[in-house]
């Protein structure tokens, strides 16, 4: 668990802020519609602040829905959290926070289409553990295109049945789409190649054009376009017909 932990820390720092460049008076205008967000749907939410790695913005009934201590969540931040998920999950949850940070930081041209949902177990206030649905998106980016500000949303889940394991999907909120994280995360290890990269070259397979790819992932041509010059070099292929002979060759087409 420990070496994924440091993938997380390894992919946040991965981003090149400029402060001077961050208006943290957007917070404070969200922070207005969040507040009434919470007291109308009696829902956790959260903002975390992907710059200085910290919540910057928790709603006040988590005192009410959970029993936590809202002075201690600002001053012990993600361990005042993490220390209340069930230990199994949380294991589960911190490899896929890799995943998704892969999955959002590939599209940040479209990351605010797509909502992470996370279903895990967390202790309350009775040192029991109940079970939570978590629904994550990106509220801001930078000036320079980076994820700024991530919003999460905490509700206890109707289904309170055993759980096996968290349980983790991600909804296209444009096509109202679920697809299971790790179906849009392929092992592309052997590869080299994004997950992004290989999305593309699964609809090359499929006969689309770079027009046709880029009307179905809501991307710029020129876009589709670059990732089609990265895939031939990165599996050294002269055409777009070796490239999915390859990618399939290693099992990372369907």
């Amino acid at each position: 668990m420990d070496i994924y932990k440091e993938k997380y820390t390894e992919l946040l720092a991965s981003q090149s802020f400029d402060e001077s460049e961050l208006d943290y008076a957007i917070l404070n205008k969200h922070k207005l519609f969040l507040s009434q967000l919470a007291k109308v749907s009696n829902s956790g939410v959260t903002v975390f602040d992907l710059y200085r790695h910290q919540h910057v913005f928790t709603s006040y009934n988590f005192a009410d829905l959970f029993g936590y201590d809202l002075a201690g969540i600002e001053v012990e931040g993600n361990r005042y959290f993490d220390e209340r998920v069930h230990p199994e999950d949380m294991e589960v949850l911190i490899r896929n926070g890799v995943d998704s940070l892969n999955f959002f930081f590939e599209r940040k041209d479209e990351c605010m289409s797509y909502k992470l949902i996370n279903e895990y177990r967390v202790r309350n206030f009775k040192n029991e553990y109940v079970r939570i649905i978590e629904q994550h998106q990106i509220l801001e980016l930078d000036k320079r295109g980076n994820v700024w500000l991530s919003l999460s949303v905490w509700d206890i889940s109707p289904d309170q049945s055993p759980l096996q394991g968290a349980r983790t999907q991600i909804l296209n909120c444009k096509t109202g789409e679920y697809r299971s994280l790790h179906d849009l995360i392929p092992d592309t290890s052997k590869s080299g190649l994004s997950s992004r990269e290989v999305e593309v070259l699964q609809l090359i397979k499929e006969g689309l054009l770079s027009k046709e790819i880029s009307d179905k992932l809501c991307i710029s041509v020129h876009t589709v376009n670059t990732h089609r010059q990265k895939i031939l070099l990165k599996l050294n292929a002269n055409n777009s017909m070796e490239a999915v002979k390859y990618a399939s060759e290693l099992g990372l087409l369907s």
